[in-house]
């Protein structure tokens, strides 16, 4: 599976399970909740399975993917939380950490000393620490930095590079799965084969080794809202100062 800038594999979500009700069992006549039923994605071709997982995951509308990639010894870090096309959350390498920010189609970015010194360089990151604080950066769709929001791209991350096949079952935190396996590089996307058809943990081949993973189908997020306009910096207007 396709991550943009060359993150690539694995991946984690928690299928929420519906409690059905059932039969008293004689037992103090409580009932005992039954197993969710199967989706039907575990009989399907590869290319099927991946279809009605991806179209699950939008129409959760909101959901949240975490996880660790380790690309050429690159290690990266991402924790989001999406709502249609707005996120919020950060991600981090060894050469610093953004927490970024998307709401109605406007792209808002604020990163840590670190990560100013290795792209602006030394000098320019002091200055733009000191003009920002702990504010937030607007920036613009022409801006190097949008594409530092493509690594939330749920339609790339679950796009295969090659040819997949089915792999194993596997019980993943209670939930059953069966795994998609990209022929190219050896991803593997586990989708839960009860309840909605969820990715449920993608993990990493030769060229990724990590994994990352969904979650929180359907949740609430009250961190996707725009900040106020007192804690906002154009920063266009920080490249011109």
């Amino acid at each position: 599976m396709r991550s943009t800038t060359t993150v690539r594999r694995g991946m984690v979500a928690v299928v929420a399970m519906a409690l059905l009700a059932g039969c008293g069992d004689g037992d103090g006549g409580q009932s005992a909740p039954a197993a969710p039923a199967d989706n039907g994605v575990a009989a399907l071709a590869p290319n099927e399975a991946l279809q009605r997982s991806t179209t699950a995951v939008r129409n959760a509308k909101s959901y949240r993917l975490a996880g660790d990639i380790d690309t050429d010894g690159q290690k990266m870090t991402l924790d989001f939380k999406m709502t249609g096309s707005d996120l919020a959350g950060q991600v981090s390498t060894d050469e610093g950490t953004v927490e970024l920010l998307s709401v109605a189609g406007q792209q808002y970015i604020r990163p840590d000393e670190k990560f100013w010194v290795k792209n602006v360089g030394a000098k320019a990151s002091g200055e733009m620490v000191k003009l920002m604080g702990d504010k937030w950066a607007k920036v613009s769709k022409k801006d190097e930095f949008t594409r530092l929001f493509n690594v939330a791209n749920v339609d790339e991350l679950l796009k295969p590079e090659g040819t997949m096949t089915k792999g194993e079952a596997k019980e993943i935190d209670g939930v059953k799965t069966v795994g998609l396996v990209d022929g190219d590089k050896d991803g593997t996307l586990y989708i839960a084969t009860t309840g909605e058809p969820y990715p449920v943990r993608m993990e990493g081949g030769q060229d990724a080794a990590g994994q990352i993973t969904f979650s929180d189908f359907g949740a609430t997020f009250d961190e996707l809202k725009a900040p106020p306009a007192n804690q906002v910096v154009d920063f266009d207007q920080l490249k011109r100062t």
